[in-house]
């Protein structure tokens, strides 16, 4: 028989444990309450609905099953926001700082199969969204890990609900997350430690014009990796002179694979955006440009590379920046009915050094070796420091073996000009400012005629034509052997042209007085 005193303690012990599980419902109950009465008190224009609310206080267990959120633009009362998820799961809310410390701390917080639509209101700024979401925060908030599973994620335009960004397979994960409501500079509002980001079938519409898609997105703290890139113009060539009221290039741009190594991003304590990578390595990037001249002209002021770099509103810096074998194609149309003239580049490597503004005085120094035309190696030594507000550049190029008829397509539509012969090797240098460059030319070649073409650029013009080759040397020297030399002191750049368009320029200047001058060097 059990004596009086154990059985007093068997009954303690079981209203103890009575008492307990009716509290922990009690208080289970309690939290699931006033989780609900939050979410259906966020604000006037956000309504949220779930399934259940699941909680746990022994454990610091919230679970909100199937929740929906609509979110309304104030005034209109349009949807902005419309998301469902499969569940929200918070683990391990800690009590004692949020009774004792003012602060909201959880072990880890998990939106599970979040579907978003999103309208993106363009007339709003950026910086209103973000104080916006600042603002309602008071408290301290901090997680050891949030992360987002299986999310699809459409961003529209409010007005005309074109897509803006699409990615239907999206997976992020962040580290020792906090946000400080009080916290006095931008980037120590919101910190984290670590993070990694994973999607595919990405689509960004970044203009109105151009999309960018990507196969395969993988992105961490300190690295990134790119798949099946694409920059494509939205229409056919034909439709987009159509629509342009100036000219403006037509994209098709593919890249294989994109990666960013010791990368390094944020806010820093002048609250300005940076963006820093040791290297960056471009895997088979192929790229077909083309523009309609017969489209009127875009006569804005063209700046050269380093003072664009300079005027970034944030800080980039890339130390280095290599492409292996990628091909560039440039197209241009200048005449109705006629051949688009075509320029080639294949088989280019490159290596970039210092492309940024946080490099100070190092200049940025390009190196391409590729292949012009698919059969003339080119080698091109280009420098210029990104700080010099003169904008001091050097130009250096080595042109192997040519055949000059392999130009005919572009330079019988561009310039009513037909060239026969063989280059055998060209070189030049280039140094100039945005305005105004000098070129040095040295040129080896054999038996170089040039054919003036009558204005409807297919017969050729015999006066004109016999004129010019008058002037002109047919062979490098009797010999075969040595250089003809050209150089002009003065080659003013047109503003409103591309960088190229003054390369041009130079290259023919050089040509010109190496051909039809005396071919002798001369000293500066």
């Amino acid at each position: 028989m059990t004596k009086p005193k154990y059985k007093k303690a068997i009954i303690v012990i079981a209203i103890v444990v009575i008492v307990t599980v009716l509290l922990s419902f009690l208080a289970n109950s309690f939290i699931e309450q006033k989780i609900g009465e939050q979410l259906h008190n966020v604000s006037e224009s956000t309504k949220i609905e779930y399934t259940s609310i699941n909680a746990n206080i022994w454990t610091g267990h919230v679970e909100v099953e199937s929740p929906t959120i609509l979110v309304s633009e104030e005034t209109t009362n349009k949807t902005i926001l419309d998301a469902k998820l499969k569940y929200i799961e918070i683990n391990d809310v800690g009590y004692w700082d949020l009774l004792f410390n003012d602060k909201i701390t959880i072990e880890s917080l998990v939106i599970d199969e979040l579907i978003a639509k999103y309208k993106h209101n363009s007339v709003v700024k950026n910086e209103d969204y973000q104080s916006s979401f600042l603002d309602k925060i008071k408290q301290i908030i901090h997680a050891e890990k949030i992360a987002i599973t299986k999310a699809d994620v459409l961003i529209t335009n409010y007005e005309s609900d074109s897509i803006i960004l699409s990615i239907p397979n999206f997976n992020f994960e962040v580290l020792d997350f906090q946000i400080d409501p009080e916290a006095s500079t931008a980037n120590k509002k919101i910190t984290y430690n670590d993070f990694e980001l994973k999607a595919e079938n990405l689509k960004w519409a970044t203009n109105t014009c151009d999309d960018i898609l990507v196969d395969d997105i993988h992105f961490t703290n300190n690295s990134a990796t790119l798949k099946g890139f694409k920059l494509k113009t939205k229409y056919s060539k034909s439709e987009y002179s159509s629509i342009l009221n100036k000219e403006r290039d037509h994209f098709n741009i593919t890249l294989a694979e994109l990666r960013l190594n010791d990368l390094n991003f944020g806010i820093d304590n002048g609250e300005k955006f940076y963006f820093n990578s040791e290297k960056v390595h471009l895997k088979s990037p192929a790229a077909e440009i083309y523009r309609d001249k017969l489209v009127a002209d875009d006569t804005s002021r063209k700046l050269l590379y380093g003072r664009m770099i300079r005027e970034l509103d944030f800080n980039l810096g890339l130390k280095s920046l290599e492409i292996e074998n990628g091909k560039i194609s440039y197209l241009e149309k200048v005449k109705v009915g006629e051949e688009t003239g075509r320029l080639d580049f294949t088989e280019m490597n490159a290596k970039i050094s210092n492309l940024g503004n946080t490099f100070g005085d190092q200049e940025t120094t390009i190196a391409i070796q590729t292949k012009f035309m698919k059969n003339s190696s080119l080698k091109v030594d280009w420098n210029f420091k990104v700080s010099d507000t003169t904008d001091q550049f050097m130009f250096k190029a080595n042109l192997g073996t040519f055949n000059a008829t392999q130009l005919a397509q572009f330079t019988k539509p561009n310039l009513n000009v037909d060239l026969n012969g063989e280059l055998n090797q060209t070189y030049f240098t280039i140094s100039g400012d945005p305005n105004t460059s000098r070129i040095d030319l040295k040129i080896k070649y054999d038996d170089f005629e040039v054919l003036i073409l009558k204005k409807d650029g297919r017969e050729k013009n015999n006066f004109l034509s016999t004129l010019v080759n008058l002037f002109v040397s047919k062979d490098s020297d009797e010999d075969k052997q040595n250089f003809r030399y050209g150089q002009s002191d003065q080659v003013n750049r047109d503003v409103t042209k591309s960088v190229f368009n003054f390369i041009w320029l130079n290259v023919k200047d050089g040509l010109l007085s190496a051909i039809a001058g005396d071919g002798e060097m001369r000293t500066k």
